[in-house]
Protein backbone atom coordinates (compact mmCIF):
# COMPACT_ATOMS: atom_id res chain seq x y z
CA UNK A 1 0.00 0.00 0.00
CA UNK A 2 1.79 3.50 -1.05
CA UNK A 3 2.03 5.72 1.12
CA UNK A 4 0.08 9.06 -0.74
CA UNK A 5 -2.99 7.28 -1.29
CA UNK A 6 -5.61 9.01 0.77
CA UNK A 7 -8.08 7.13 3.57
CA UNK A 8 -11.71 7.75 3.89
CA UNK A 9 -12.21 8.74 0.48
CA UNK A 10 -15.78 8.50 -0.66
CA UNK A 11 -15.71 9.73 -3.88
CA UNK A 12 -14.46 6.28 -4.61
CA UNK A 13 -17.56 5.04 -3.90
CA UNK A 14 -19.51 7.36 -5.66
CA UNK A 15 -17.47 6.58 -8.73
CA UNK A 16 -19.21 3.05 -8.98
CA UNK A 17 -22.33 4.01 -7.33
CA UNK A 18 -24.14 4.84 -11.18
CA UNK A 19 -21.46 2.58 -13.22
CA UNK A 20 -21.11 4.46 -16.18
CA UNK A 21 -22.85 7.69 -15.50
CA UNK A 22 -20.29 8.69 -12.11
CA UNK A 23 -17.41 7.43 -13.76
CA UNK A 24 -17.32 9.62 -16.58
CA UNK A 25 -17.92 12.45 -14.46
CA UNK A 26 -15.50 11.75 -12.03
CA UNK A 27 -12.97 11.32 -15.09
CA UNK A 28 -13.61 14.21 -16.93
CA UNK A 29 -13.49 16.52 -13.44
CA UNK A 30 -10.98 14.89 -11.64
CA UNK A 31 -7.15 16.82 -12.28
CA UNK A 32 -4.34 15.14 -11.62
CA UNK A 33 -5.50 12.27 -9.90
CA UNK A 34 -4.21 9.45 -11.77
CA UNK A 35 -5.87 6.66 -9.01
CA UNK A 36 -9.30 8.09 -9.46
CA UNK A 37 -9.21 8.59 -13.05
CA UNK A 38 -8.44 4.79 -13.03
CA UNK A 39 -11.18 3.67 -11.23
CA UNK A 40 -13.22 6.15 -13.11
CA UNK A 41 -12.01 4.20 -16.68
CA UNK A 42 -12.73 1.08 -14.24
CA UNK A 43 -16.55 2.14 -13.65
CA UNK A 44 -17.42 2.96 -16.95
CA UNK A 45 -16.24 -0.67 -18.61
CA UNK A 46 -18.18 -1.79 -15.73
CA UNK A 47 -20.99 -0.18 -16.75
CA UNK A 48 -20.78 -1.06 -20.64
CA UNK A 49 -20.40 -4.46 -19.52
CA UNK A 50 -23.75 -3.99 -17.52
CA UNK A 51 -25.51 -2.53 -20.20
CA UNK A 52 -24.33 -5.30 -22.69
CA UNK A 53 -25.38 -8.14 -20.76
CA UNK A 54 -29.02 -6.31 -20.22
CA UNK A 55 -29.14 -6.33 -24.18
CA UNK A 56 -27.77 -9.82 -23.89
CA UNK A 57 -30.52 -11.44 -21.69
CA UNK A 58 -33.09 -8.67 -23.39
CA UNK A 59 -35.79 -11.32 -23.33
CA UNK A 60 -34.78 -13.02 -19.76
CA UNK A 61 -34.60 -9.95 -17.54
CA UNK A 62 -34.13 -12.28 -14.38
CA UNK A 63 -30.69 -13.60 -15.63
CA UNK A 64 -29.83 -9.74 -16.65
CA UNK A 65 -30.94 -8.55 -13.37
CA UNK A 66 -29.40 -11.18 -11.37
CA UNK A 67 -26.10 -10.40 -13.26
CA UNK A 68 -26.17 -6.06 -13.17
CA UNK A 69 -26.59 -6.84 -9.62
CA UNK A 70 -23.39 -8.70 -8.78
CA UNK A 71 -21.78 -6.35 -11.34
CA UNK A 72 -23.12 -3.51 -9.30
CA UNK A 73 -22.20 -4.81 -5.74
CA UNK A 74 -18.68 -6.00 -7.14
CA UNK A 75 -17.86 -2.46 -8.00
CA UNK A 76 -19.24 -1.15 -4.99
CA UNK A 77 -16.87 -3.16 -3.06
CA UNK A 78 -14.22 -2.36 -5.09
CA UNK A 79 -15.30 1.51 -4.77
CA UNK A 80 -15.02 1.08 -0.45
CA UNK A 81 -11.40 -0.69 -1.25
CA UNK A 82 -10.37 1.95 -2.67
CA UNK A 83 -11.44 4.73 -0.27
CA UNK A 84 -9.56 2.83 2.38
CA UNK A 85 -7.05 2.80 0.32
CA UNK A 86 -6.51 -0.78 -1.14
CA UNK A 87 -7.04 -1.26 -5.02
CA UNK A 88 -8.61 -4.55 -5.98
CA UNK A 89 -7.60 -5.56 -9.51
CA UNK A 90 -10.36 -7.00 -12.11
CA UNK A 91 -8.61 -8.81 -14.65
CA UNK A 92 -8.31 -7.37 -17.85
CA UNK A 93 -10.17 -4.28 -16.96
CA UNK A 94 -7.47 -2.77 -14.32
CA UNK A 95 -4.78 -2.82 -17.13
CA UNK A 96 -6.99 -1.59 -19.80
CA UNK A 97 -7.13 1.04 -17.42
CA UNK A 98 -3.93 1.92 -16.03
CA UNK A 99 -2.56 1.87 -19.67
CA UNK A 100 -4.93 5.06 -20.43
CA UNK A 101 -4.54 7.07 -16.60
Amino acid sequence: MAKDRQKGDFGYILIYLFELITGIVFFLMVKGDARKKQHSIQAVILGIISIAIAIIFLFMPLIANVIDAIIWVCGMYIGYMASIGRDIDIPYISDFAKKYV
